[in-house]
């Protein structure tokens, strides 16, 4: 098979780009959101084709939405699409290729929170989009992955990369990286609004305040609880989407936690996104008060959790480990440095920060 050189095979020209825009600025919490996505050929000789999602029903989603953090120090990909659709329709539908003529540009359009008919979501796959949580006010980042492959007409006009190959093979079919192509990022601002009860996602939550903080719980009660019954703490004041120093923590059961303190700048301080049971963390992110990082924490693709803290200045390793999927084995790497910041010698021990005791099916 001949192969032409590529030096970096994420610059590949992309003839078919993708962005996105909302309807209007600012939504409320749980109001339906309308994307506007337009794909453009920006070929001025060649038609080139694109998969548009037409009937389809079952299998891989063909654009699911990533939501980011606000945070210019840190790059936090906050929530995604599920992948593949689940709705509840028995016939598979398709997708259809659409030959995009030179410098041609359509429109799709999909919706989040569309749940003002409850069959919308579960029926129409322009509708069919959600992150699985809500999506509480606050300042986010939005795009979309345009993701064809594994999609039988997706694989028969692309030819797919990863991103780290430097040679291509020579094809007639337009290229398309492995993990699909991303658009443009857009500010989306969801405001609080200053009801008593919101619906998101057809889930009602009743929120009460201390004067400082709103709770958002799952049922009607008399008081302020911050048990598995709260589901979200807030600084930010009605009828807006930021605060200073802003605090934010969300409590999903079964699914994950998140904690978000922030310097006066919207910034990150601390992120935290942790789970029940051992281990716990799933994301960590910690500044100093110069926002040089100190400490990151995250589950690998393979499930297991990987764990780092940083000598600031200099940015130097302290500590680095390694931890299996259930805990029970930690390789843990002390860095030993001399008086100038030079590496002497790497400890290494191993710890069992997991016991073996198992409450309501969690590792503890």
């Amino acid at each position: 098979m001949l192969f032409k050189p590529c030096a970096f095979a994420y610059l590949i020209y992309q003839p078919v780009s993708f962005s996105i825009s909302t309807e209007k600025e600012i939504y409320f919490e749980g109001e339906k959101i309308t994307f506007y996505i337009t794909i453009t050929n920006h070929d001025k000789e060649k038609s080139h084709p694109v998969l548009l999602p037409h009937t389809q029903n079952m299998g891989q989603k063909l654009f699911y939405l990533n939501a980011y953090d606000k945070a210019q120090n840190a790059l936090l990909l906050r929530y995604t699409e599920d992948k593949m659709l689940n709705m509840l329709v028995h016939d598979t539908g398709s997708v259809k290729i659409k030959y995009l003529k030179p410098l041609e540009q359509i429109v799709i359009t999909i919706y989040l929170n569309d749940f003002e008919n409850y069959y919308n979501y579960h029926t129409q796959n322009a509708s069919h989009h959600s992150f699985g949580v809500p999506l509480f006010a606050g300042i986010y980042n939005i795009n979309i992955t345009y993701n064809p492959k594994g999609i039988s007409l997706g694989d028969s006009i692309y030819t797919y990369y990863e991103d780290f190959e430097k040679t291509l093979p020579i094809t007639k079919k337009d290229y398309m990286p492995v993990s699909g192509q991303v658009s443009t990022m857009i500010k989306l601002k969801i405001k609080r609004s200053a009801d008593t009860i919101v619906n998101i996602e057809r889930k009602n939550y009743f929120i009460k305040t201390n004067g400082h903080y709103f709770y958002y719980m799952s049922e009607n009660l008399p008081q302020i609880v911050t048990d598995i019954r709260c589901h979200h703490i807030t600084s930010i004041l009605p009828d807006s989407c930021a605060a200073q120093n802003e605090y934010f923590y969300n409590h999903f059961n079964n699914v994950f936690a998140e904690y978000i303190s922030r310097f006066e700048d919207g910034d990150i301080k601390e992120y935290r996104k942790f789970r029940d049971g051992c281990p716990n963390y799933l994301h960590t992110e910690r500044y100093n008060a110069f926002k040089q990082k100190t400490h990151f924490e995250m589950q690998l693709p393979d499930k297991r959790f990987y764990s780092v803290s940083f000598h600031q200045p200099g940015g130097n390793i302290h500590q680095e480990s390694y931890c299996a999927a259930d805990g029970t084995l930690c390789v843990v790497t002390n860095y030993v440095y001399n008086e100038k910041g030079v590496l002497k010698r790497k400890d290494i021990t191993q710890t069992q920060p997991c016991n073996e005791i198992e409450l309501d099916q969690k590792k503890k």
